[in-house]
């Protein structure tokens, strides 16, 4: 079996957005929703609820509520993380069965 190295499941993205606030919170998200284009900034992750996160763009000061992670289809990050490299497209998955592949 293969994992996509670029492809993640909502959970993996969750436990990476826990870690960004805990570990290294000078580490900045951008994301993409369903339905929409990509974020103009980087934001910081303030708070990741049950189901969704909330965000932070210090370039605008505004604060940026996600309620639902299965929203999100794809995020980079702007410094190299764990196994994430910067500025490199993830797409995000809701179920990890449908980015393994059998090789």
């Amino acid at each position: 079996m293969k994992h996509e190295q670029d492809t993640i499941s909502v959970l993996e993205l969750k436990r990476l957005l826990i870690d960004l606030k805990d570990k290294q919170p000078d580490i900045s998200v951008r994301t993409r929703l369903m339905g929409n284009m990509w974020d103009v900034n980087f934001n910081a992750v303030v708070l990741v609820t049950e189901w969704g996160v909330i965000l932070s763009d210090v370039t605008s000061n505004k604060i940026c509520t996600i309620p639902n992670l299965n929203n999100i289809i794809q995020f980079e990050i702007d410094s190299p993380f764990q196994q994430y490299k910067p500025f490199h497209h993830y797409n995000v998955v809701l179920d990890i069965s449908s980015i393994v592949n059998v090789e």
